[in-house]
């Protein structure tokens, strides 16, 4: 089987190194990026408001392979490629629950970014916190 995705846009943030990174897009909340849609996919935002959260699914472009155990940031142990938040994963595939701050013409801007300027983004979805478990 094969599975292909493209882009419906590129992210546009002050991070160009993988080393400038947050671990996670919470610890992040003051820092602002934008979401440059692609005009085919532009009617698809209009609906997005400003103050509500979104979940951004993107493609790692700069980790280049993976092992399917890895060192965790967190605990240094070494622990499997799916327990983790490693950018270096089989499919590349990221997620990452921001804050819609702006939405004009076609490009949504965000708090809460941890992403490389130039990351294609997959898909956007509603942050519905109903629908996460009261732990």
């Amino acid at each position: 089987m094969e599975i292909v995705m493209n882009p419906i846009g590129y992210i546009k943030s002050g991070y160009v190194d993988k080393k400038e990174l947050p671990r996670q897009s919470v610890m992040m909340q003051d820092a602002k990026a934008t979401i440059e849609i692609l005009e085919s996919y532009k009617e698809g935002i209009s609906d997005i408001e400003a103050g509500t959260y979104g979940v951004v699914l993107f493609y790692f472009h700069k980790s280049t392979g993976y092992t399917m155990r890895a060192t965790s940031g967190k605990t240094g142990e070494k622990k499997g490629v799916f327990s983790l938040r490693s950018p270096n994963r089989p499919n590349g595939i990221g997620m990452s629950i921001v804050k819609f701050t702006r939405i004009e013409e076609g490009c949504i801007e965000f708090e809460g970014v941890d992403m490389l300027d130039g990351t294609p983004v997959l898909d956007i979805k509603p942050y519905v916190e109903e629908l996460n478990p009261k732990l």
